[in-house]
């Protein structure tokens, strides 16, 4: 009913504005529109911290970012069927909304490189996720998700 009720004021203010004269718009005084600031949006560095739930190519487990400081990552990673934490570092590109961690694999000269994008909510961290892949040295690409949990 919401949806149905904003149509309808949206569809009202339109006739209205459809109604006024063109001149009458463009009729405001050049010192008003030299005054007049532009619309400018700002939107804040996107705080990624938190507890989230990892799937990477089926093992699933917690992303917990602990930190991400001028483009620099320390998180821990848990996957359930290791049952430890494994510290992880990386980068975040809030520009382009870029999470790039690493995951040193133990015993081995291994080493995971996950790719994820920051995806949903730009305002409300409770619906970010982040989507991509995992590569490592000796095989392809497999896909990574994670969601957000709790701060």
């Amino acid at each position: 009913m919401k949806r149905i009720h904003r149509s309808r004021l949206i569809l009202t203010l339109l006739a209205v504005l459809a109604a006024v004269p063109a001149t009458a718009v463009g009729a405001a005084s050049a010192e008003h529109k030299a005054v007049a600031a532009p619309h400018v949006t700002v939107r804040d560095a996107t705080d990624i911290t938190g507890l989230y739930q990892l799937n990477a190519n089926g093992y699933t487990g917690t992303l917990h970012i602990l930190s991400a400081s001028q483009g620099q990552v320390q998180a821990d990673m848990r996957f359930y069927a290791l049952g430890y934490d494994e510290r992880v570092s990386g980068t975040w590109s809030d520009a382009s909304r870029t999470l790039t961690l690493s995951r040193p694999l133990a015993g081995s000269s291994e080493v995971q490189t996950y790719t994820l994008w920051a995806g949903g909510s730009n305002t409300a961290t409770s619906h970010l996720m982040f989507g991509g892949y995992f590569t490592d040295s000796s095989a392809g690409r497999y896909g990574t998700f994670a969601e957000w949990m709790w701060r």
